[in-house]
C-alpha cells in the first residue's frame, strides 16, 4: 500500500482465522514509521492461529506509515526466520525492502553474480535475497542513493532479466517509492486500486487479508492498494499486465511501464484548449494549458504524466459578452452597488475595448480598488424592479506572457525564504482562512504530501498538485455554496470552479507560497460537452514565485493559465473579486438572479469596428 500522507490501516490475517493447528502459515509485514527512511519488518514463519504479533497489525493505531509491504505464505515446508519474507538491507541511509512471489530459477552465482567484497550478502537461502544482494549491488555500483536515482528504465530492465529465469512478482521500497513488477507470464496475477475519499466502504477484504481504514486519521486519505487477489469492497480494481511495472509514491502512480500517465512535470502556456496527449515510451506528454476547459466527471482514475518543457502560445483575441440581471418582486428603492467587469490591462492581456451599459440610472463613478481592480460604484436612488448589466470587451491575450521559468541561478525548493519586506507585502496572501486548527493540520498533511512527491521542488508541486485536483476531484455543479471550506471540499472531493481555487489558495498558503484569487473568463471553443465554465466568470488561483511573478493555475481544468483565459478582477478571496455586488437599503423583497456569459474569438467585423489601433473604447 501506498498512502498520500501517514495513515495506520488496521490489518487481519485472516488464515490466523481459517487454518486449523496442524496447517501453520507464514507471513512477514514491513512498513516505515512516522515516514522515516528507518522500516520495521515483523516475521512469524510458522504462525499457527492468531497471537501477539497479528493483533499488533490488527490493533495497533500508531503505525503512521506511508508505505506498507505484506507477504503471506503457506508453510507446507519448513520456514525459518531468516527465509521469511520481506528481506530488508541498509544502504545510502535509507532500508530497502523486498518481497517476491514466484521462483528464480538456475545457477544464481553465475547469472547474478554479488560483487567481491560487497557489503550486502544474504542470510538466509532463498533466490530472493540473492537477487536483492544483486540488485543492490548494481545501485550501489552506479552511485545511486534512492530508486529514483536508479532510473524507472533502468530498474524495468533488471527485473524483466530477473523474469528470464523463473517467475517474477516483485515489491521493492526504499521509503519513499514503492515498486511492484508483474510476472511476464501473469503468474498469480496481480491487481491493483486507487481508493479516493470519501470512501463509500472503508474495508477491503479477501480470503487471506482484511483491511480496515475506518480511522479517522485515514478517512481523507488516498491509497493505491497492489494485491495478488483482488479484495472485495468499492473499488474498481485493475488487473496488471503482463511484465507490467508500476511505480508508486505518495499515493500516486508516478510511473508505468505500459505508457499510463503519471504526475506532471510539464511548464507552460498554449491557446489551444483541445486535449492532446502524446504517448511516449513508458510516459504520456500532456502540454500544461492544453487541457480542454470542460470539466468532466471521471469514471475511471487517471493520472498524468510530462517531462518539463516549455509549450508554444498564440496571441488570440476575444470578444466577451457578460449580462447579468437581477429582477425584484417589489421595486428596489434605494441601493448601492460595485461592478468588477473590467478586463485587466498589462503585458500580456490588452483590452482592445469595452463598455459597461446599465438599465437603471445613478450616480456612477469609476475607481480603482485596493487590489487593482478596474471597479465602478452605481447608488441608485430611482425606484426599479430589474436591473440589468451588460459589460461587452474586446481582450486580445498574449500567452507567452504566461509561461512558467525556473530561476536562471538555482533550483527553487519548498520552503520558499523571503526578506522581511516582502513578506510584509505578501501578509494579505499568505494567510489561510480561518478554520479549525485540526482541519489546518490535516490540509498542511495533504500539501505536504505534494511535497514530498516532488523532492521539494517548486514547480512540480505545484504542477502536481494543480493537476491532482483536476484528476481526482469531481466538477458537480450545484454541490456547495459561496460558504463551502476548503476543509469541506478535501473532504468531499467535489465542488465547482471557485471550490478548487479556494482549496489551491489554501493549500499554497500553507506552504508559505503567496496566491490570491483570480475571476475572469475561459474559452472553451467549439467541441466541448459541459458549456457551464463559458457561461459564466470563471476562477483560478493565481500564485506569486519568485523569478516569475504572478502565474496563473487552473485546478478545474488541470493547466496553466494561457491565451484562453481573461483575467478580470483579484484579491484575497471572492468577495476582493466578485464581478457584481451591492446593498438594498430599501424595497426588493425575493430576489432572482440570472448570468449569461458568451466568449468568442474575435472575427474581422469586430477588429473593425474599432477606432484607433490598440486603443480601449
Amino acid at each position: 500500500m501506498s498512502f498520500d500522507g501517514l495513515a495506520s490501516p488496521s490489518i487481519t490475517l485472516k488464515p490466523a482465522q481459517r487454518q486449523s493447528g496442524d496447517q501453520p502459515f507464514g507471513w512477514g509485514f514491513a512498513w516505515y514509521p512516522r515516514g522515516d527512511n528507518a522500516a520495521v519488518v515483523i516475521k512469524d514463519p510458522t504462525s499457527i492461529g492468531e497471537n501477539a504479533m497479528t493483533k499488533v497489525l490488527r490493533d495497533w493505531e500508531r503505525f503512521q506509515s506511508c508505505v506498507f509491504l505484506c507477504h503471506i505464505r503457506g508453510a507446507a515446508q519448513r520456514i525459518t526466520q531468516q527465509d521469511t519474507h520481506p528481506f530488508e538491507r541498509s544502504f545510502a541511509g535509507r532500508d530497502w525492502i523486498i518481497a517476491h512471489n514466484g521462483d528464480i530459477e538456475g545457477d544464481l552465482e553465475g547469472l547474478f553474480p554479488l560483487e567481491k567484497n560487497s557489503p550486502f550478502e544474504p542470510i538466509g537461502l532463498t533466490d530472493t535475497e540473492h537477487v536483492f544482494c544483486w540488485l543492490l549491488d548494481q545501485v550501489r555500483g552506479m552511485g545511486a542513493r534512492c530508486l529514483a536515482d536508479v532510473g524507472w528504465h533502468k530498474l524495468y530492465a533488471y527485473f524483466t532479466e530477473l523474469n528470464k529465469h523463473g517467475t517474477a512478482n516483485f515489491l521493492l521500497s526504499d521509503g519513499q517509492d514503492l515498486v511492484v513488477y508483474h510476472d511476464k507470464n501473469r503468474f498469480n496475477g496481480l491487481h491493483w486500486t486507487r481508493r479516493l475519499p470519501p470512501h463509500k466502504d472503508n474495508k477491503l477484504e479477501n480470503d487471506e487479508v482484511s483491511l480496515d481504514f475506518s480511522d479517522e486519521m485515514d478517512t481523507n486519505r488516498t491509497v493505491c492498494v497492489i494485491s495478488t487477489k483482488a479484495l472485495k469492497g468499492d473499488d474498481y480494481w485493475v488487473p496488471f499486465e503482463a511484465g507490467q511495472m508500476l511505480v508508486l509514491r505518495r499515493g500516486a502512480i508516478v510511473w508505468n511501464s505500459q505508457g499510463a500517465a503519471i504526475t506532471p512535470a510539464i511548464l507552460g502556456a498554449t491557446g489551444d484548449t483541445s486535449a492532446r496527449v502524446k504517448k511516449h515510451t513508458g510516459r504520456v506528454q500532456v502540454a500544461i494549458g492544453e487541457q480542454t476547459a470542460a470539466r468532466k466527471t471521471h469514471t475511471h482514475r487517471r493520472s498524468h504524466s510530462g517531462r518539463m518543457r516549455a509549450v508554444a502560445s498564440t496571441v488570440r483575441v476575444f470578444n466577451v459578452l457578460h449580462e447579468t440581471k437581477y429582477q425584484y418582486v417589489n421595486p428596489v428603492e434605494r441601493s448601492t452597488h460595485v461592478f468588477r467587469l473590467k478586463p485587466v490591462i498589462d503585458a500580456t492581456q490588452h483590452l482592445l475595448s469595452h463598455t459597461l451599459s446599465i438599465n437603471v440610472d445613478g450616480l456612477r463613478r469609476d475607481f480603482e480598488d485596493v487590489f487593482g481592480n478596474s471597479a465602478t460604484h452605481l447608488e441608485v436612488e430611482t425606484p426599479f424592479k430589474e436591473m440589468v448589466i451588460s459589460s461587452r470587451s474586446l481582450v486580445r491575450v498574449d500567452g507567452a506572457g504566461c509561461t512558467l521559468h525556473r530561476s536562471p541561478a538555482r533550483r527553487l525548493t519548498i520552503p520558499l525564504v523571503w526578506m522581511p519586506w516582502q513578506r510584509q507585502m505578501m501578509n494579505p496572501y499568505l494567510l489561510p482562512p480561518e478554520l479549525p486548527e485540526t482541519q489546518l493540520s490535516e490540509l498542511s498533511d495533504f500539501a505536504m504530501s505534494f511535497v514530498e512527491r516532488q523532492d521539494f521542488d517548486l514547480l512540480e508541486t505545484l504542477v502536481d498538485m494543480n493537476l491532482t485536483i483536476y484528476r481526482d476531484f469531481h466538477y458537480v455543479s450545484g454541490s456547495t455554496r459561496n460558504e463551502t471550506t476548503p476543509f469541506e471540499v478535501y473532504t468531499q472531493r467535489k465542488g465547482v470552479c471557485q471550490d478548487f481555487a479556494n482549496l489551491f489558495i489554501c493549500l499554497a498558503r500553507l506552504l508559505g507560497i503567496p496566491a490570491r484569487y483570480r475571476v475572469g473568463y475561459i474559452y472553451t471553443g467549439a467541441n466541448y460537452q459541459n458549456k457551464v465554465q463559458s457561461e459564466a466568470s470563471h476562477a483560478w488561483a493565481e500564485l506569486y514565485l519568485p523569478w516569475v511573478g504572478w502565474r496563473g493555475f487552473d485546478p478545474t481544468n488541470g493547466c496553466v493559465v494561457g491565451s484562453d483565459h481573461m483575467r478580470v478582477a483579484c484579491g484575497r478571496n471572492y468577495l476582493d473579486a466578485t464581478p457584481t455586488s451591492g446593498t438594498i437599503y430599501a424595497g426588493g423583497g425575493p430576489e432572482a438572479l440570472s448570468v449569461d456569459v458568451r466568449v468568442a474569438v474575435a472575427n474581422d467585423a469586430d477588429l473593425a469596428e474599432l477606432n484607433g489601433p490598440g486603443e480601449e473604447g
